[in-house]
């Protein structure tokens, strides 16, 4: 099973953690080793922008890219790895329901990025400030892994958004590799990729024991 793909840590892991990101928000949580980072679209159709990089080494960051090319798929699926720009696993997918799809493709703006005239995105106000209120600081903010996100990739190539994937509860669930620290943000839609007319909030979960999964 995806979940139990590490051997069992000797020593205590960290209190559970529960936090929950409204809408046009970013926040951060440092997660441990062999413990279950899950993340719920509370009310269904709002993708999840996920970031991370390595405590102690600001220079590894999660790398959709990198992921692509480490299991050689632009979809991330039930048990797969996502490793970081040195290709060093530190998550691997263990729950995900059959209906939900998450990209690996588009660089989507993240919650709170700040935009010139032309639509260019300047920085990523939000999710650097995240960062910093768990104490960290990446080298570079990568490209997200978007969860909930469906894009489409036809035969000759071409990119179809299909919108979020995720109902009103869905939940996926990852068993941490290595010490991390992670930011979700719950982006505004992106009218090329996904509509809605209020970001809806993003539930975080940290548990130590797969039976402690919330339903």
């Amino acid at each position: 099973m995806p979940l139990l793909m590490i051997s069992p840590t000797a020593e205590a892991l960290p209190s559970e953690q529960q936090i929950r990101i409204e809408g046009g928000q970013a926040r951060g949580l440092v997660v441990r080793k062999g413990q279950l980072f899950c993340v719920r679209d509370v009310l269904g159709g709002q993708p999840a922008a996920m970031f991370a990089s390595v405590l102690g080494n600001p220079q590894l960051v999660l790398s959709p890219h990198h992921t692509r090319v480490f299991s050689n798929s632009f979809m991330l699926r039930l048990g797969m790895r996502l490793v970081t720009n040195r290709r060093r696993p530190i998550m691997v997918l263990g729950a995900s329901a059959v209906h939900l799809h998450h990209d690996l493709l588009m660089p989507i703006v993240d919650a709170g990025a700040e935009v010139d005239a032309s639509g260019s995105e300047l920085h990523r106000n939000d999710v650097a400030s995240a960062f910093r209120n768990i104490g960290v600081m990446p080298s570079k903010l990568a490209d997200p892994v978007n969860l909930f996100l469906r894009i489409d990739v036809g035969m000759d190539g071409a990119l179809t958004p299909q919108g979020a994937s995720s109902l009103a509860g869905d939940t996926v669930v990852f068993r941490v590799l290595a010490d991390l620290a992670v930011v979700v943000s719950a982006p505004h839609a992106d009218s090329q990729l996904w509509s809605r007319a209020q970001p809806g909030p993003i539930d975080l979960f940290l548990r130590n024991h797969v039976s402690d999964i919330p339903n």
